[in-house]
């Protein structure tokens, strides 16, 4: 016999079945609930919990929650703007709107952010989890967002494969208790233009009756961003429900419908953006996508003695995506913004995806004696990826014959993993081993350039072992250390082209330790990431190489304090050094790996002066190079050449306007990049030579209405 605490997506509360037993021994009611209070037993069928601030105090590794008010105190605008204030963590900044983010983690690429673990609501976001993990379409948009969770080590056992630079949680906003409905609307205009983009947030939802809950969003932006041949336009729409079948069962559901088209500005040649960095040299280049997403969890306890729940996920999507962009022929420079395209490019490629992943969390034992926390679970992943690319004369309608490449994979994944986490010394000290096993089997068929249908297939089995330890030095104070060996399945394009098959494999080591006592933290870790057979996609010469081994090590610092005599005063700071290079590579082995900054600064600051919630914010990201030979001297075509340091401040102030029973409105105003500075970045996607400017300056007001 158990109790049910609550209804939730990763964790159930059980207690011991002691109150009878209580009784039988002539205790008093009242102190059978006491006793059955203080021998509660909680079985975690998640190593992440609920992605809730209160999961990372004792959590073995680096690990940071972004609420949703932190996201509007740092005056983010997009996700990718919330994640730029994470240690380790850096943002190529592509579009100015979030539509394509470029995440970096501790040095490793940021293309696509395909080395980053995206999920939702622990749900795999990638296209294709094993064969095409670059984020090409990123359904996600910050209104719709509760929180971010970044975990930097220690989750590779139950979320893989691709996490060697960690998991990223995107936690979805909740079904209230009761019901409610929400718009709020954010207009943002750009200093050097007269752009301005429109940001649309609609919610309503609650609990229909005591068993059955239902929310619809949706959320739109339309506009441009800031600089010419940016007009945007994204639909995101959102249907959750929650459905508590019994006492002990529930069904939750959520499906996605997502649409993007937007204009890509793309790079500009050293001279043209130091004559107009708003401008556009690339006037062909566009992007569209869809993506519909759905999944199901079913989750029961089980009355086994202790706690015990049964989990079974099932998920799926299909996406589209078209990138279409000017083209030089003759010319390894086939992207120079100076240079008039002649052929006009694009790549239309589909996914289809289906998941399932039945889960068993079993809690036993005694906190006075040993505690357990068992998570055994399985997955299996089909992926259907079509992936072509398509050219024809600029002027001309015709496509061009033969068809440049026409790529089909079939992916059939299953995963297996266990995990036992093991409290002793009444739970001050948590051992977890655990181990992942992968085995993954692609076929492949190809043409390329009208040649006649080939296959081939690949094989993939690896185990990968972890282990995360925690010890609680006192209440506050928690040390850390793990390792985990983690697994990058071979992509598409490195199945069919130049690369290694057997995959990608690194072993991640941290250690560290954290304080947390009320509104103040404190976290410190060394880590270390030795990638094995790292493989080096680049977009100007369309090859895959293998750049052998490199090692990402640094230190990460980060802190948050409120002091007592200034309550309404907090403030927050982060450093990471990171030292990311290439191990083996002839005469470029020691060498800074490409876009990794050796040192990052991230700052805030809030003060609540009556009722007016002001933020100062800002980070700083040190210079880089664009290339393995380190190249310090830009060319002339922006190909290569260090790119520049720099600092950007935000400002963001928030204030309620009214507030009476359920109805609350309110009101921010922020302004981005405040000192207006200018710097770009290099080697983007469908745009890789020349100089990617960032956002200067922009202005934002932000309406908020709940009722």
């Amino acid at each position: 016999m158990f109790i049910r605490e609550s209804s939730v997506l990763s964790s159930t509360t059980f207690r011991y079945s002691i109150l009878a037993c209580s009784m039988m021994f002539g205790l008093s009611a009242q102190a059978a609930s006491e006793a059955t209070e203080l021998k509660a037993l909680t079985v975690n069928a998640s190593v992440l919990g609920e992605s809730k601030e209160s999961d990372v105090k004792e959590y073995a590794g680096s690990r940071t929650v972004i609420s949703a008010e932190q996201m509007t105190k740092t005056a983010a605008k997009s996700i990718d703007d919330a994640l730029q204030q994470v240690p380790g963590v850096k943002v190529q900044d592509e579009t100015g709107t979030g539509v394509l983010p470029n995440v970096s983690v501790r040095g490793l690429s940021g293309s696509r952010s395909e080395r980053a673990q995206f999920l939702m609501d622990g749900v795999p976001l990638t296209l294709a989890p094993y064969g095409h993990t670059g984020q090409s379409v990123f359904p996600a948009t910050l209104s719709s967002l509760e929180r971010i969770d970044v975990v930097r080590g220690g989750a590779a056992v139950q979320y893989g494969p691709n996490n060697v630079g960690g998991v990223i949680n995107l936690v979805t906003k909740p079904i209230p208790k009761d019901w409610e409905s929400q718009i709020s609307n954010r207009i943002t205009g750009f200093e050097h233009s007269n752009n301005t983009l429109n940001n649309l947030y609609l919610r309503t939802g609650g609990w229909v009756n005591d068993d059955f809950a239902i929310q619809l969003e949706a959320n739109t932006q339309n506009g441009d961003s800031a600089r010419d041949h940016s007009d945007t336009d994204v639909q995101n729409f959102q249907i959750k429900t929650d459905w508590l079948i019994s006492d002990t069962q529930e069904l939750q559901a959520f499906v996605e419908r997502y649409e993007a088209d937007t204009e890509m500005p793309g790079a500009l040649s050293p001279q043209a953006y130091r004559d107009d960095r708003t401008q556009s040299q690339r006037l062909l280049d566009n992007y569209d996508a869809t993506a519909s997403r759905w999944h199901l969890k079913y989750m029961q306890d089980l009355d086994w003695g202790n706690a015990a729940q049964l989990e079974v996920l099932t998920f799926g999507h299909h996406d589209t995506r078209d990138f279409i962009w000017g083209f030089r022929s003759g010319t390894p420079l086939w992207s120079d913004p100076s240079l008039t395209s002649d052929v006009l490019r694009n790549s239309p490629r589909e996914f289809t995806v289906y998941g399932v992943e039945p889960k068993l969390s079993v809690a036993f034992g005694s906190p006075e004696s040993v505690t357990q926390n068992l998570i055994v679970g399985m997955r299996y992943v089909n992926e259907d990826i079509s992936y072509k690319l398509n050219q024809r004369g600029i002027g001309s309608n015709v496509v061009a014959i033969p068809v440049p490449r026409d790529w089909h994979l079939e992916t059939n994944a299953v995963a297996g993993y266990v995990s036992d986490e093991i409290g002793l010394m009444n739970d001050r000290l948590k051992v977890t081993p655990g181990v992942r096993f992968e085995s993954v089997h692609m076929n492949m068929n190809y043409r390329d350039n009208g040649a006649a249908n080939q296959q081939q297939s690949n094989q993939i089995n690896e185990a990968l072992p972890s282990l995360t330890v925690a010890y609680n030095l006192t209440d506050e104070w928690v040390s850390y250390v793990n390792a985990q060996k983690s697994l990058r399945a071979p992509q598409i394009a490195q199945v069919k082209g130049k690369g290694h098959e057997d995959g990608e494999i690194s072993w991640n080591y941290e250690v560290g330790a954290r304080y947390t006592k009320g509104l103040n933290s404190f976290n410190v870790a060394l880590y270390l990431v030795d990638y094995k057979d790292q493989l080096q996609s680049n977009s100007q010469t369309q090859t895959v190489d293998n750049i052998g081994e490199t090692k990402h090590q640094g230190i990460e610092v980060s802190g948050r304090y409120s002091p007592e005599s200034l309550p309404d005063l907090t403030l927050g700071l982060a450093y990471t050094y990171l030292d990311a290079t290439l191990q083996e590579s002839g005469e470029n082995k020691g060498n800074k790996l490409p876009f990794s900054s050796k040192n990052q600064i991230s700052w805030d600051a809030s003060y609540n002066l009556a009722g007016y919630q002001s933020t100062v914010s800002g980070y700083y990201y040190s210079d880089a190079f664009s290339d393995n030979a380190n190249t310090v001297e830009e060319d002339a075509s922006g190909l290569t050449g260090k790119i520049p340091s720099y600092t950007v401040w935000n400002l963001n102030v928030s204030k309620d306007l009214y507030e009476a029973g359920n109805t609350k409105l309110s009101i921010d105003v922020a302004i981005n990049n405040v000192f207006d500075k200018e710097y770009y970045f290099r080697g983007v996607d469908t745009s890789p030579v020349g100089r990617y400017p960032a956002v200067g300056r922009t202005y934002s007001v932000t309406g908020n209405l709940t009722f």
